[in-house]
């Protein structure tokens, strides 16, 4: 009998699993556009259906990472004074998210960059500054816009090319392109970008000697979040425009240090 129940009755071995955590919820443009139709059904203005999800920050996210995902290292050698390395180039107004807006005839905007970084320095130093983020090793990021209206060419890639710094990145991509770096506000430089002209916005120091650690910066047109090594990321939003791409870069500067990234994420929130 019992052989015969074990394959005639179902087994409910099903309801003693929990559930996998799907995460935060992460809406579409379809879910903006019927949240918006809901709202108007309460005969609300539209101006004020927009301003609740704006409130709200109901906005969708598109996710960039390197591929494939592999370490990169920039380090001031061949002569050099400073080293740059390309982490990340992220088409942000051309992707499977943004797509959609625009076709509906709407503009899609930047509301909230978060950066998610695993890096380190060279793991030691001979000032007295270990522990600190008083150091040569960092992150910084780039506008880089094509100065014609087509948003769809591509700008030439300079992959395994060592860098002194964004600067020489532009010089060299401008050469043979429509394509150029933007350059920040005056008031936005920090830390060692002293002398390393103004086409990247700081991202983050690396914590001298302390190993591979992950960072969080967050960037929106109200303020910033992260810790005392972070960059505020001033102007930098404010500065997208429809057609641009971010490029990602580790630097360092000075005979021995390095900056070595082992993972970056950028997560771009788009209001509509």
């Amino acid at each position: 009998m019992a052989f015969f129940l074990r394959y005639l009755v179902p087994s409910f071995d099903w309801l003693r699993v929990r559930p996998q955590d799907p995460g935060p919820f992460k809406p579409t443009y379809v879910d903006i556009c019927l949240a918006r139709a809901m709202l108007k059904t309460l005969r609300l203005p539209t101006e004020l259906v927009l301003d609740i999800l704006e409130h709200a920050c109901y906005w969708p996210t598109y996710e960039f990472r390197p591929n494939p995902n592999s370490t990169a290292i920039a380090i001031a050698h061949l002569g050099r004074t400073s080293g740059a390395t390309l982490c990340l180039e992220a088409a942000v107004f051309n992707n499977r998210i943004v797509n959609p807006i625009r076709r509906r005839g709407e503009k899609p905007q930047v509301k909230r960059i978060e950066f998610e970084i695993s890096s380190r320095d060279q793991g030691w130093t001979s000032e007295n500054t270990e522990g600190t983020y008083a150091t040569s090793s960092w992150l910084e990021v780039s506008i880089l816009r094509n100065n014609t209206d087509d948003n769809t060419s591509v700008p030439i890639s300079l992959p395994g090319t060592f860098l002194s710094s964004p600067l020489e990145y532009n010089q060299r991509v401008t050469l043979g392109s429509n394509w150029s770096l933007v350059r920040r506000p005056e008031s936005a430089e920090q830390g060692p970008q002293d002398g390393e002209g103004d086409l990247a916005w700081y991202l983050q120091g690396n914590r001298v000697a302390a190993g591979l650690q992950d960072y969080r910066v967050v960037w929106t047109l109200d303020g910033h979040e992260g810790n005392e090594g972070a960059g505020g990321g001033h102007g930098f939003l404010e500065e997208l425009k429809d057609g641009d791409r971010i490029v990602v870069w580790g630097r360092a500067k000075y005979h021995g240090w390095q900056c070595i990234i082992e993972d970056v994420k950028v997560t771009v929130y788009y209001g509509v």
